[in-house]
């Protein structure tokens, strides 16, 4: 008898671990297939140029300093830099030579917030928008694979990658995060020390701190990142902003990050007195402002993104006919059951799905519109103080198409306050000058990050989508090459979507 309820528990205990391990790797396949990867990555080599020597012939050069067009310059590229540039420069034998008449000659855009996951096509919807460099803020090992590989064949944008994002949490909590969002995890000095010393040497180029991380950790991850030379970037941590000043971090992730903090100090609903949230933050944001310069922290922007937040949430199906959505990667849009990661309707974790009372529908849309004018109101004192601003999209955050969404925020920035060569100098010369890749600049000795368009963009921020030509290193694209690009990377997605999405498409 004792055998047999032995036998019958142990049969019951298969059956639960048979269980527990088909959900587990359920799930694990769900997580790892909203990153991407499934979809087949096009034959891009085909489809780029590539010459020793290219010189663009009387065209409008960008100033370093992006406040005006240089006429007539001849620009001349050698094994992908920049070697001199000039009046009447002479012409090398093989050269190629590009008629740059009447045409505008900017350095490679800079997307200073993007979130590759495991979706290569991307990387040539960089390029196809003329985006020649990107800053990856969650990392992870293949991408560090994907920078090697265009360092050896120069096919895609430069990359700068930062970390998986960092959290502070121990125990079951802790694997947990490290499973569903590849995160870093760490409750301890010692075990600080050794995981920020692995990442330094696998290749990050930063550490992402995350939102989550408690003070002690903070200080922690700061202290050990100045001692191996990398820079802690991202979000502020859970700490006040007068802590945040004075902590070394060098980079803030977004501007919403501040309005954040600030909407915690005001303490009262913000849905419920918008104004008076509004009037508490102008009172405060020039002396906020103030701070972040003097601590030289740098800010990237992701405006419109935040801006997109009400749109998404009330009126989601017009929001996602307004972007190229056909070239988003499927799998990161359509998401899974698990949880709502993706874009699309009843997928979309910023969509509405609160209580649906008029009341609650209203209070709901105050506090999100209240929350974009406070985006603008920071912005604005940012720009009046000077602060180092820094061109970001979130790029694979939903409705933000990667390359596209570039093209969006520039004109975002240049509605919030900043003068068009300001939104150019925080898209080019900027982030180069932070990232110090020697991009940024039409300069003698720089890479030959360039791209050449139709249309001047210091007279319409539109302008920037006209593009002619993209040089990135030893290769280049034009319309036609750039055209392909994104008709191979629309049929690539059709072929692993498992929801359509004609009623979206432009």
């Amino acid at each position: 008898m004792k055998k047999m309820r032995f036998r019958k528990g142990l049969y019951v205990m298969m059956a639960l671990l048979g269980i527990t391990s088909c959900v587990f790797f359920w799930a694990d396949n769900e997580l790892n297939k909203v990153l991407g990867k499934s979809t087949k990555v096009i034959a891009v080599s085909s489809m780029v140029k590539q010459a020793e020597t290219v010189i663009i012939k009387n065209t409008n050069v960008l100033s370093e300093d992006c406040s005006h067009f240089i006429k007539n310059q001849d620009v001349v590229i050698k094994n992908g830099k920049i070697i001199r540039l000039g009046i009447h420069q002479s012409i090398e034998k093989n050269a190629v030579i590009l008629d740059g008449t009447n045409k505008y000659l900017i350095p490679g855009l800079i997307d200073s917030h993007v979130h590759l996951k495991e979706s290569k096509n991307d990387l040539f919807l960089y390029l196809a928008n003329g985006v020649t460099s990107v800053r990856e803020m969650a990392g992870r090992p293949i991408t560090l694979e994907w920078r090697k590989s265009i360092q050896e064949n120069g096919i895609g944008p430069r990359l700068f990658i930062a970390s998986p994002p960092i959290y502070s949490e121990s125990g079951i909590k802790g694997y947990y995060y490290q499973w569903t969002r590849q995160s870093i995890n760490y409750a301890t000095e010692n075990e600080a020390e050794k995981e920020i010393k692995k990442l330094k040497e696998q290749g990050y180029d930063a550490l992402k701190m995350y939102g989550f991380v408690n003070p002690e950790m903070f200080k922690t991850t700061i202290d050990i990142a100045q001692k191996h030379n990398i820079p802690v970037v991202g979000h502020i941590p859970l700490v006040s902003l007068e802590t945040f000043y004075l902590s070394g971090q060098k980079e803030m992730a977004h501007i919403e990050e501040i309005t954040k903090k600030n909407m915690d100090d005001f303490g009262k609903s913000i849905a419920r007195n918008p104004e008076e949230y509004l009037n508490f933050l102008q009172a405060h944001a020039n002396q906020i402002a103030k701070k972040i310069k003097e601590n030289n922290i740098c800010v990237t922007s992701t405006i419109s993104i935040v801006e997109s937040f009400p749109r998404q949430r009330f009126d989601l199906k017009s929001e996602l006919k307004k972007i190229e959505l056909k070239y988003a990667n499927p799998k990161i849009i359509e998401g899974t059951p698990l949880h709502k990661l993706g874009w699309l309707p009843g997928k979309n974790g910023y969509e509405y799905d609160r209580e649906n009372t008029p009341e609650a529908r209203k209070l709901s849309a105050i506090f999100w519109q209240t929350y974009v004018d406070a985006i603008h109101i920071m912005t604005k004192a940012l720009v009046d103080n000077k602060v180092t601003i820094m061109a970001g999209t979130d790029a694979n955050a939903p409705t933000m198409v990667p390359g596209f969404s570039l093209h969006d925020e520039l004109q975002s920035l240049s509605e919030s306050g900043m003068t068009n060569a300001q939104v150019l100098y925080a898209a080019t010369a900027e982030p180069g000058n932070w990232m110090k890749n020697n991009t940024g600049k039409i300069k003698a000795g720089y890479n030959a990050d360039v791209v050449l368009l139709s249309k001047n963009p210091l007279e319409d921020m539109k302008n920037t989508k006209t593009i002619e030509y993209v040089f990135f290193g030893k290769n280049w694209i034009d319309k036609v090459q750039i055209a392909a690009i994104l008709k191979a990377i629309e049929e690539a997605n059709n072929a692993n979507r498992n929801i359509k999405i004609d009623e979206y498409n432009r």
